[in-house]
């Protein structure tokens, strides 16, 4: 499973907001917005997941990024896991259409150049589709991508700092004195994990206790990461954490 979180301090604003409904909660009222989402909206962001709803995109364009961590919003991520989707990540995104704000295209095990061409592919899928589009870990491959975000695995940030060339940037925690670390390497998001028991991974939840003390402490908004079901998001959405993120449950569907 990936490693991704809540909200306390900053919030961000990037556009119009998903064709999921709402997205992002940013928990600190009144914290200054960092720079990178003072930029403008970006004019594709597309994310790719996978429920299948059958429906087609509806979209003509994906959100601005900003749009994903507007206060009092909640928003909805899929991680992918081609290897275990239903179908090519192109098509899931259409099927996710409506289902969620943001799509984190986590392909760690691809080569370079197979991940961009196929960040390109899933990148305008989720443009069509009306998503935002989250590069995860190949910085230079998403940029040439034309990806405007990217996530980071938090080695990987502290590695290389925060790459140039991206209006968002993410990391994950999995310990509470991870944050400050992250903030100060510039992420503008985290993803707590794991909240609840993954499904793909033998690894105990560490609760909503964890994931509010992850909001309390930082000072960007946070998602759940980590066992995140209908019922289990529901608890999520009594925190003041900025939406969840779902692999298994968007590849599967």
């Amino acid at each position: 499973m990936v490693d991704e979180h809540a909200v306390s301090g900053r919030s961000i604003g990037l556009g119009a907001v998903g064709a999921a409904g709402a997205v992002g909660t940013a928990a600190a009222a009144g914290a200054a917005m960092p720079a990178a989402a003072q930029l403008p909206a970006p004019a594709a962001a597309g994310v790719a997941g996978s429920a299948c709803t059958g429906a087609a995109p509806t979209s003509a364009a994906a959100p601005g990024l900003a749009a994903l961590f507007s206060p009092g919003g909640f928003a909805r991520a899929a991680i992918t896991d081609r290897l275990n989707c239903a179908r090519p990540l192109p098509d899931q995104v259409a099927r996710l259409a409506g289902k969620i704000d943001a799509l984190i295209l986590r392909e760690k095990d691809l080569a370079p150049d197979a991940y961009e061409r196929l960040a390109r592919d899933v990148r305008a899928a989720c443009e069509r589709a009306g998503v935002a589009f989250i590069a995860h870990t190949f910085a230079e491959p998403a940029r040439r991508a034309g990806a405007r975000a990217l996530h980071l695995p938090l080695p990987i940030l502290e590695r290389t700092d925060r790459p140039a060339g991206f209006e968002l940037v993410g990391t994950n925690v999995h310990e509470l004195d991870e944050i400050a670390r992250a903030e100060a390497l510039g992420a503008d998001y985290l993803i707590a994990s794991p909240v609840f028991a993954p499904s793909c991974k033998p690894l105990p939840g560490r609760g909503l206790d964890f994931l509010n003390a992850v909001i309390a402490q930082a000072h960007v908004p946070v998602l759940a990461l980590g066992g995140i079901t209908d019922a289990t998001e529901r608890q999520v959405r009594q925190t003041k954490a900025a939406g969840a993120c779902r692999m298994s449950d968007y590849m599967r569907l």
